[in-house]
């Protein structure tokens, strides 16, 4: 087997088929996650007959909400909820998150942590990190719409006083250029 074989079979354990968190995941998390299973590679590490596999692209595992759509036709909401489910019941991990930004990928890693699932040693997952929300003018912003009228009278004093200081800096250079020709 070279470098670049890539096994057309893939597996999975009894146990987590058998487990309390993959009994109670709906059937778009099953679809998600078998599709996480399918995206690891695995690899053999030890000498023989005492070796372990292992997942070699744990934390580098892509999977887009347009790739979700458009091969496999899973919709953006039922995605979201899918990954949500997955991660609270300790399928998977964010490695590196996206933030929904355009055109950066969030990094998952598969995880074992659905083996303490239902049980007082499972630690609940930290909350998926919210996108950042660009409000734009906010009210009390001093240059915005919605800013009070004392602010605004500033502002337009400091407007009108720089275009004072730039006529009077042009009637100097029209005075200079006068005398020189």
């Amino acid at each position: 087997m070279g470098k670049g074989y890539i096994n057309p079979n893939f597996w999975v354990e009894r146990r987590l088929v058998r487990s309390k968190a993959f009994l109670s995941l709906t059937a778009t998390a099953i679809k998600v996650l078998m599709i996480f299973h399918i995206k690891r590679q695995m690899e053999s590490v030890g000498r023989r007959g005492k070796e372990q596999w292992t997942i070699k692209n744990n934390g580098e595992i892509t999977f887009t909400y347009k790739e979700a759509k458009n091969e496999y036709g899973i919709s953006e909401s039922a995605f979201r909820c899918a990954i949500d489910e997955l991660i609270s019941k300790g399928f998977i991990e964010i490695a590196r998150t996206g933030m929904g930004v355009h055109k950066v990928t969030t990094w998952y890693s598969i995880s074992d942590r659905w083996r303490e699932y239902g049980t007082p040693e499972y630690e609940k997952p930290k909350p998926r990190p919210k996108k950042p929300i660009n409000r734009g003018f906010q009210k009390g912003n001093k240059y915005g719409r919605n800013c009070q009228q004392k602010i605004k009278s500033t502002v337009t004093e400091q407007h009108s006083s720089t275009v004072t200081e730039q006529h009077s800096d042009n009637l100097g250079k029209q005075s200079y250029v006068a005398e020189t020709t």
